[in-house]
């Protein structure tokens, strides 16, 4: 009974001590933190502004809440405030006539809060944000540089280098009329800093040769990624009436006409004169053929796009066909076997269709014209689903062209070592070009 009561008391002892022990020797409770409507900066423009606003909410009370602007090491110290709260809410508002967004450079920076209670700090906010700078977009080379006087009829190609700090998001070229309505637009997305106006949809989209006389504004507008929009050109294009209905010599000013029908591809005159030194093609070239196979010869064949390398454009699939592929083949064929320079080939090819028939135009390469001939490019507008043409006049028959001619073909299927699954017709010029009206014939010989 003795030594039970001994235990009674020591038990008794040890209840006693632990009363007596003070608050801090307890176990601590812990903090914890509530953030609602916390505004956390992400990309700002340099000189843009940014509002910290949000509440902070502690279950201790807060002696110090600290807002920094750190560099990306988060070692240097920008900008700072200092609050002592000494409450339990902390409304991130207060800070922000302090924290200038607006003075930082262009960089990237992290923005923390750190609270400070009995017991313990915690950075409660650890956010990384990038201020940028408003870039730059500019034209190099403009075409036109000032404003212009055309022959209706007569074909005119853009042109111009823009260059961007950033991105471009968007390039757009337009046509308005003195009425301000618009004739022809087209958008396109770079996603790049540098981007060359000539021989691309834009110039293709553009069709001067069309325009009736009268005055008309070209505008050439960009927008980087970061939303800065630039009007690059804005040109008075004025075309003159002119009555030569035909254009076939190289820089005359005639025109295409109104070509809306597959009647027009039909506008023969005279007798057929078949070129001197010239063989049509009704076959595949060979696989062996430079002028279509050799990315040093044809440029298009330098992109696994654009012509049938053999290797994939993306994936497992391969590029079997491409109109402006073949053609371009095709012509410097044409010409070399009529002892004519290639490179004059070379110089109007690499766009699409249309931008081919401009290029050349432009430049005053080839004479062009509406009649079909022997050994000339036809090229045809922009159809319903947004694609041009281009084929290869190869014979006239009872005043019906017929073509050589390839056509933009995707397949899982890999050209073969002897290209003889290219895709490749012979055909009459209605099969493929109907539903687009010809723009016009480019004389290659």
């Amino acid at each position: 009974m003795q030594k039970k009561r001994k235990w009674l008391w020591l038990l008794f002892g040890v209840m006693v001590l632990m009363l007596a022990l003070p608050v801090s020797a307890k176990a601590a409770t812990a903090t914890k933190y509530t953030l609602s409507g916390i505004s956390k900066p992400s990309t700002i423009k340099k000189g843009g502004y940014f509002s910290l606003k949000g509440k902070i909410t502690c279950n201790k009370t807060m002696k110090e809440v600290r807002v920094t602007i750190y560099d990306i090491s988060g070692k240097k110290c920008y900008q700072r405030y200092i609050a002592k709260p000494k409450s339990k809410t902390f409304n991130l508002a207060q800070a922000d006539p302090y924290i200038e967004f607006n003075k930082l450079g262009v960089g990237t920076y992290y923005l923390k809060v750190r609270c400070t209670v009995s017991g313990g700090k915690k950075v409660v906010v650890n956010r990384k944000f990038s201020i940028v700078g408003t870039g730059t977009i500019k034209i190099v080379n403009p075409k036109p540089a000032g404003n212009v006087s055309i022959n209706q009829g007569a074909a005119y190609a853009i042109g111009g280098t823009i260059k961007s700090t950033y991105k471009l998001a968007s390039v757009t070229a337009s046509i308005t009329n003195s009425s301000n309505t618009t004739v022809y637009t087209k958008t396109v997305q770079p996603k790049k800093t540098s981007y060359s106006v000539a021989n691309t949809a834009l110039d293709s989209a553009m069709l001067f040769d069309k325009l009736a006389a009268g005055t008309y504004k070209y505008t050439l507008t960009a927008q980087d990624s970061q939303g800065k929009k630039v009007t690059l050109i804005s040109r008075t294009i004025t075309v003159k009436a002119t009555t030569n209905g035909s254009n076939t010599t190289p820089g005359s000013t005639g025109g295409n006409g109104s070509n809306g029908n597959t009647g027009d591809y039909l506008n023969t005159s005279g007798a057929v004169t078949i070129p001197a030194n010239f063989t049509p093609r009704t076959t595949r070239p060979s696989a062996s053929s430079p002028y279509y196979y050799n990315g040093s010869y044809n440029i298009y064949y330098k992109y696994n796009s654009l012509a049938p390398t053999g290797k994939p454009y993306y994936g497992n699939v391969y590029v079997l066909g491409n109109c402006t592929w073949y053609a371009c083949g095709r012509a410097m064929e044409i010409v070399a076997n009529a002892g004519g320079n290639i490179a004059k080939v070379q110089s109007i090819f690499g766009g699409d269709p249309v931008g081919i028939y401009n290029s050349n135009a432009a430049k005053g390469v080839f004479e062009y014209g509406t009649t079909p001939k022997i050994g000339a490019l036809a090229i045809f507008n922009y159809g319903s689903s947004g694609d041009a043409h281009i084929a290869v006049v190869e014979n006239i028959i009872n005043g019906v062209p017929y073509v050589s001619e390839s056509g933009y073909t995707e397949s899982t299927t890999q050209p073969n070592a002897a290209k003889s699954n290219i895709v490749f017709k012979y055909q009459s010029i209605y099969n493929w070009a109907g539903g687009r009206s010809l723009r016009g014939y480019i004389y290659l010989i």
